[in-house]
């Protein structure tokens, strides 16, 4: 089921959500996602995935409606070799400071679990989270989130 799980943070907000299109059709999924109100999308899955949830045309329906994406890919249950940690090193200011000045930042993946999760523990803990405790409260909101044990050490680097 396509779900946009959201946290409060200062005065925005991260969330996370599967890939539109992965449990009902694109169009109902992209509703959903686009209500939530984000100001930027990054989505953590491969091109090849996207195209099997019928997903592809992402990208550009967010820039329509004025969302800014962003794609970090990473295969499932991995972390982000040296180049996409890069990517993340030189997008992280741009999704802490939408946060912090109000905004939405909203990870995807395919079931919105171990790359959102990973993706979105790291910026919560960027933004100052409390690691004490970090993972147990994540999984109040996303019980899947963070999937293995590498997702989880290097969110917490």
């Amino acid at each position: 089921m396509f779900e946009v799980v959201k946290i409060e943070f200062e005065n925005g907000f991260v969330g996370l959500c599967p890939m539109p299109g992965k449990y009902s059709s694109f169009d109902e999924d992209f509703f959903q996602l686009v209500n939530a109100l984000p100001t930027v999308v990054v989505t953590c899955a491969t091109k090849s995935e996207m195209i099997n949830c019928s997903a592809a045309s992402l990208p550009e329906k967010l820039h329509t409606l004025g969302i800014k994406w962003f794609q970090i890919a990473v295969d499932d249950f991995q972390i982000p070799d040296a180049l996409r940690e890069k990517e993340w090193n030189s997008m992280m200011p741009i999704l802490k400071r939408t946060v912090l000045s109000g905004g939405g930042v909203i990870f995807n993946c395919m079931g919105g679990c171990g790359r959102s999760g990973m993706f979105l523990m790291r910026l919560l803990l960027e933004m100052g989270w409390s690691s004490e405790g970090a993972l147990e409260r994540l999984r109040e909101f996303r019980p899947c989130a963070i999937e293995t044990e590498q997702q989880k050490f290097w969110a917490f680097k």
